[in-house]
C-alpha cells in the first residue's frame, strides 16, 4: 500500500491506495474543524431537550448529553448539575456535519500508542482483544487509576507502557493552563501520522509535499518520498477524490451498488443490472464494507438487497458483512437490513456536498497558491464566500510566496500573478 499526503495551511489530504493504486481510505482535515478526539476548553450556552449546546471556542459550538458530572478547567471533577455559563473540558466525539453540530463527551481522554488516560474514570479498563493473561500483567500498572490498554499492549515491554502513561499524564497537567475561554487544548495526532503507525507493516512509500512531515516520517523508519511542488497533481488526487465520491460502483457479475447519504441514514442499494440477483448481493456484501471505509460513513445505515426479499436468503448473507466496527440490528419487515457504524469522521458526502463548493473552490486556490511560484503581485479574483476562505490562510500564503497577496470580488475565479497560472 502506499500513503499520500498533501497538506496546505487551509485543507491536510490522506488518501491510502491499495497494490492496484485504488483508494482504500481518504482523510480531510480542514482548517478549524472541529477533530474527533480533539479536547476543549467549553462553556455551557443553552440547555436544549436533554443536553447542552456549548461553546468551544473560535465561533465553533458543538452539543452535550447533559452529564452525570464534568471536569472543570482545573482538572478536578464536578458532580453538581452543569448550569449556563459553567466551564468544562470535552471530548469531540462526532464531527458535525450540515445537519448537525459536533458531539461532545464529558469522558476527557488522550491516547497513547498502548494505553488511553481516561480522567473521568478510576478504574483500568482493558480492549476485548486482550488476553486475560495480558490482562493481569498490564493492571498492576494502574491499580486504581483511568487507563484503558489498548490491544497493542498485549506484548509490549512493561516498562515501555508505564512511560507511556507517565507522558499522557504530564500532557494532561500541561493542558490545564488556567486559561479560561473556551478554545482548543489538545488536538489529536494529525491523520498522516495516525495511518503510518496504523499501516506501518504494509506500507511500502510514503509521498508528502510537508517537509515537517517528510523529516518526521523519516526519523521514524518510513519510506518516504518528498514531492517539493506538491502530490495533488503528480499523484492524480482529483481523480482519486472522483472514485472515492461516486455513488455507483460496478459489481464483477454485471450489476452495481448505489450509495447515498441522507439526512437520516445511509442508504445502499443493490442492483443485479445484467447479472443474477445472487451473484450481485454477494459481490454487494465485501463492497458495502469497502465503501464503509472509503467514504467514512457512519451512523444509521439500511441495504436493500437485489431480488425477492426473503429472510432466509438475506439472513445467509449477514455473516459476510460482519466487521467490529459494525452492529448488525436485524432484518426489517420489508426486508431492508439495519445497520450501525460509529461516526468518527466527516463523510466524503458531508465534505464535497453542494452546500461546500464555496469551501472546495477555496482549497483548491489556497492549494494552488501555496505551491506557486509569483511573477509580480499576486491578485485572486472570486465571489466573496471563496475569498472570506482564502482570506483566513493570507498572512501564511505571504509569508510562504514572499510577495503580497490581493483579493478581489468576482463571479469568475481568477488567480493571476504566478508561474504556470490557470483560469
Amino acid at each position: 500500500m502506499r500513503l499520500v499526503h498533501s497538506f496546505s495551511p487551509f485543507e491536510e489530504v490522506c488518501v491510502l491506495f491499495d497494490d492496484s493504486e485504488q483508494p482504500l481510505e481518504v482523510s480531510v482535515c480542514r482548517k478549524d474543524d472541529l477533530q474527533t478526539g480533539g479536547l476543549y476548553l467549553a462553556q455551557a450556552v443553552r440547555f436544549v431537550g436533554s443536553g447542552w449546546f456549548l461553546d468551544v471556542g473560535n465561533g465553533r459550538s458543538a452539543y452535550l448529553n447533559a452529564p452525570p458530572f464534568y471536569v472543570r478547567p482545573d482538572g478536578t471533577l464536578s458532580e453538581e448539575k452543569l448550569t449556563e455559563g459553567d466551564r468544562l473540558i470535552v471530548r469531540i466525539v462526532r464531527p458535525e456535519t450540515s445537519e448537525k453540530e459536533a458531539e461532545a463527551s464529558y469522558k476527557a481522554t488522550l491516547s497513547g500508542r498502548y494505553a488511553v488516560l481516561t480522567l473521568t474514570q478510576k478504574a483500568p479498563a482493558f480492549s476485548k482483544q486482550l488476553s486475560q493473561e495480558a490482562r493481569e500483567r498490564l493492571k498492576l500498572l494502574a491499580p486504581n487509576e483511568g487507563v484503558l490498554f489498548r490491544t497493542a499492549a498485549e506484548n509490549a515491554d512493561l516498562n515501555q507502557i508505564a512511560s507511556e502513561i507517565g507522558v499522557l499524564k504530564q500532557k494532561w497537567q500541561s493542558l490545564l493552563s488556567g486559561n479560561n475561554k473556551p478554545a482548543l487544548l489538545y488536538q489529536p495526532p494529525r491523520d498522516v501520522l495516525t495511518y503510518a503507525e496504523k499501516y506501518r507493516d504494509t506500507l511500502s512509500e510514503i509521498v508528502t509535499d510537508d517537509s515537517e512531515i517528510s523529516a518526521q516520517l523519516k526519523t521514524e523508519g518510513f519510506n518516504v518520498t518528498f514531492e517539493v511542488g506538491g502530490v495533488w497533481e503528480k499523484e492524480r488526487l482529483d481523480e482519486a477524490m472522483d472514485t472515492i465520491r461516486a455513488e455507483k460502483t460496478p459489481l464483477p457479475s454485471g450489476g452495481f451498488l448505489i450509495t447515498q447519504q441522507t439526512a437520516a441514514c445511509v442508504c445502499f442499494d443493490v442492483n443485479a443490472g445484467s447479472g443474477h440477483a445472487v451473484a450481485a448481493n454477494e459481490e454487494a456484501c465485501p463492497e458495502i464494507l469497502k465503501q464503509i471505509r472509503l467514504k467514512s460513513l457512519g451512523g444509521q445505515m439500511i441495504i436493500d438487497f437485489a431480488g425477492r426479499k426473503d429472510k432466509k436468503v438475506i439472513s445467509r448473507l449477514l455473516s459476510k458483512l460482519k466487521n467490529e466496527n459494525i452492529f448488525i440490528s436485524g432484518i426489517s419487515s420489508l426486508g431492508l437490513v439495519e445497520l450501525t457504524v460509529e461516526k468518527t469522521k466527516r463523510s466524503i458526502f458531508d465534505l464535497f456536498s453542494s452546500e461546500q463548493k464555496e469551501i472546495r473552490n477555496a482549497a483548491e486556490i489556497i492549494r494552488s497558491l501555496w505551491f506557486a511560484v509569483p511573477k509580480t503581485e499576486v491578485l485572486v479574483s472570486a465571489p466573496a464566500g471563496v475569498l472570506k476562505s482564502v482570506s483566513a490562510c493570507l498572512r501564511s500564503l505571504e509569508e510562504r510566496l514572499g510577495t503580497n497577496i490581493k483579493l478581489q470580488t468576482a463571479e469568475i475565479i481568477k488567480v493571476e500573478g504566478i508561474k504556470n497560472e490557470k483560469a
